[in-house]
C-alpha cells in the first residue's frame, strides 16, 4: 500500500514537473532574443484610409497637439486638407 503512495506521488511530482517545464517553454518561445519588441509589432489604423500598419512604419503627424500615424504621405496631406489644418 505504501509503495503505491510512493509510486503516485512519484507519477504526481513528475507530472507536475514536466508541465511547469513545457509551459515554460511556449511562454519564452525558445529563445527570447528572437522575440520581438510589442511596440515593433504594434498596429494602428489610419485615420484618414482606415489601413491598418506597423507604427514604426508610419508617417507621423500632428493634429491640434496630437500626434496620429499615418500609412503613407498622401494619407496625411489628404487628412490634413480635409480637416483645414495646414
Amino acid at each position: 500500500m505504501i509503495r503505491l503512495l510512493i509510486y503516485g506521488f512519484l507519477i504526481y511530482f513528475g507530472y507536475r514537473l514536466v508541465r511547469t517545464w513545457g509551459k515554460s517553454l511556449m511562454s519564452t518561445g525558445g529563445d527570447a532574443g528572437d522575440m520581438p519588441k510589442s511596440q515593433d509589432t504594434e498596429l494602428i489604423q489610419d485615420p484618414q484610409c482606415g489601413t491598418y500598419f506597423l507604427r514604426q512604419q508610419g508617417v507621423q503627424g500632428r493634429v491640434h497637439g496630437q500626434v496620429l500615424y499615418f500609412c503613407s504621405e498622401g494619407c496625411r496631406s489628404d487628412y490634413l486638407r480635409k480637416h483645414g489644418i495646414s
